[in-house]
C-alpha cells in the first residue's frame, strides 16, 4: 500500500505515523513536507491513502513569520487539485487545529473556518473518498485514525 503523507510537522507526523503503521501494517510512506511537494506528488498518482494536513508550510524550511511562508488552508487546495485533476484517493484529514483563517491576519479580511467548514469544503472535491478528519491532539485522537483507516479500501 502507497501511502502519501502531507504533514510539514515533524513531531505531530512521528506520532501519526505510529498509528498509520499500527492499523495498517506494512506500508510505504512517501511525506510530502510542504505545499509545493504535495502539488507535485499527488500528481504522480498510484497512492492508495492520503494523509492530509491543512494547514501548510508554502516551501519546507520556510520561515512562519515572513509573509506567505504559510498557507492556513493549503491542504484545501490539494483536495481542490486532485478533484481538477481527477485522482481523487482515499483521504484522511489530519490536523491540529480546529479553526483556519483563510487571509494573513495583517490582511484585515481573513475569514475563520472550523473545523467542521473544512471538512464540508473537502467533501465537495473529495466525496465519498474523504474518509473523515481527526483533530490531532484531542483525547483519543489516535483511536479515531485506528477506525477511519478500518474504511481504506471501501472508498
Amino acid at each position: 500500500m502507497r501511502v502519501l503523507a502531507v504533514e510539514d510537522n515533524d513531531p505531530k507526523w512521528s506520532r501519526i505515523e505510529a498509528v498509520l503503521r499500527q492499523g495498517l501494517g506494512s506500508i510505504d510512506v512517501v511525506r510530502a513536507r510542504d505545499l509545493r511537494d504535495a502539488e507535485r506528488l499527488v500528481e504522480e498518482g498510484g497512492w492508495d491513502l492520503l494523509i492530509l494536513d491543512i494547514s501548510l508550510d508554502i516551501r519546507a524550511g520556510g520561515d512562519r513569520g515572513g509573509r506567505g511562508a504559510h498557507d492556513y488552508t493549503g491542504g484545501l487546495k490539494i483536495a481542490g487539485r486532485m478533484f481538477y485533476l481527477e485522482c481523487e484517493v482515499p483521504t484522511i484529514v489530519v490536523t491540529g487545529f480546529d479553526a483556519f483563517p483563510t487571509a494573513a491576519p495583517a490582511a484585515g479580511h481573513e475569514v475563520i473556518l472550523g473545523l467542521e467548514d473544512v471538512g464540508r469544503q473537502a467533501r465537495r472535491f473529495l466525496g465519498h473518498h474523504l474518509l473523515g478528519a481527526v483533530r490531532f491532539g484531542s483525547a483519543g485522537w489516535d483511536a479515531d485514525l485506528l477506525e477511519l483507516l478500518k474504511g481504506v479500501g471501501r472508498a
